[in-house]
């Protein structure tokens, strides 16, 4: 007779952040019970990981997993008699999950990769910018990140430089750059999973859509991918288990202006729509309904998505997007895009 699951607890050592997870089984359904983290203390990671381990009242019954990006990682699973094991791991883990689950080749989009220090183009992270700010200001709030990178922006300022950095970071990715076909998308890291505002992170996928491109998108809510892959290879019967820690965000379309798309959601009558120029529009779809949809183009190109807390997002802006630092008429721009996008309501 197999082994019950135990209460375990996993600790993902991150550049950053330093999250631990109590996590159990319900009936087959994978329960994270309390998260909970604190800044890497690097030189020690020792410090926070006791701290953590503490606030989820372990003991020497619970057992232990660790990963994460720093090699202190390793030391730390041999110190609590734990499984280690590496990011690189868990990662493959996860996308083998996510692949046996219908979500193929994911692309992930992780806060946590992108260095503030590292070659910043002010001039495009300003263009996304609706406030009246210089090249001083933002690389002034960058020198000040660099710093402290656990920071949490403090004023409408800040986190709209903050989102324009994940812009440009984001469509820079060489694996989203490179994606074929449905860009099949994982968002995950404090900024997004933490921010009640998920239209905010829906405009910024969209915005970085290239003219024709259709994505898939899934937000990792808990931060918890690393540490889920990593439990996976502990205890591989977890694959079949119910989890909450993915939402799954929807299908974004953007047509890079006008486009008309026909939707066949496996009834009698198909529904057919048409985008108009600089138009956001959302067609309500819960993320289990499979819909076909078929572009009237000259080839008629067809993809199945699925819904999501947003259903399907049709984009019809002209790709890339035609807006500038330092202009009214670009900051203008934003505020109507992001004010359509406020308005779409999420369904789930």
């Amino acid at each position: 007779m197999p082994q019950a699951f135990p209460k375990t607890i996993i600790i993902d050592v991150g550049k950053s952040w330093t999250k631990a997870f109590r996590v159990s089984n319900d009936k087959n359904k994978l329960v994270i019970e309390k998260k909970v983290s604190l800044p890497t203390t690097v030189g020690d990671i020792s410090f926070s990981a006791d701290l953590l381990l503490k606030d989820l009242k372990a003991t020497k019954q619970i057992p232990i997993v660790v990963t994460g990006s720093l090699p202190e990682a390793e030391n730390l699973a041999k110190d609590l008699d734990g499984l280690y094991v590496d990011a690189y791991n868990a990662e493959d883990s996860f996308s083998k999950w996510l692949s046996k689950n219908d979500f193929k080749s994911p692309v992930f989009l992780s806060t946590g990769e992108y260095s503030y220090a590292a070659n910043l183009k002010i001039n495009q992270i300003g263009a996304f910018i609706t406030a009246e700010v210089n090249e001083t200001d933002i690389e002034n709030y960058f020198g000040n990140k660099s710093l402290k990178p656990q920071a949490i922006p403090t004023t409408p300022v800040d986190l709209e430089i903050e989102e324009a950095f994940y812009r440009v970071a984001f469509a820079h990715n060489k694996n989203f750059q490179n994606a074929k076909n449905v860009i099949n998308i994982v968002v995950t890291g404090a900024f997004f999973s933490l921010d009640p505002q998920k239209s905010k992170l829906a405009l910024i996928i969209l915005d970085i859509l290239s003219k024709g491109r259709v994505a898939q998108v899934k937000l990792d809510r808990y931060q918890f991918f690393h540490g889920f892959g990593a439990l996976l290879k502990k205890h591989p019967e977890i694959a079949d288990w119910e989890t909450n820690f993915m939402q799954d965000l929807g299908a974004f379309i953007s047509f890079g202006g006008r486009g008309r798309v026909m939707l066949d959601y496996g009834f009698t009558e198909n529904q057919e729509l048409e985008i108009t120029e600089d138009e956001i529009a959302l067609v309500p779809a819960p993320s289990k309904q499979k819909i076909e949809i078929t572009f009237m183009e000259k080839e008629k190109k067809r993809v199945t998505l699925h819904g999501g807390s947003f259903g399907v997002l049709l984009d019809g802006r002209t790709k890339p997007l035609k807006i500038a630092f330092g202009r009214a008429d670009s900051r203008a721009a934003m505020k109507r895009w992001q004010a359509a996008i406020e308005k779409v309501e999420m369904i789930e």
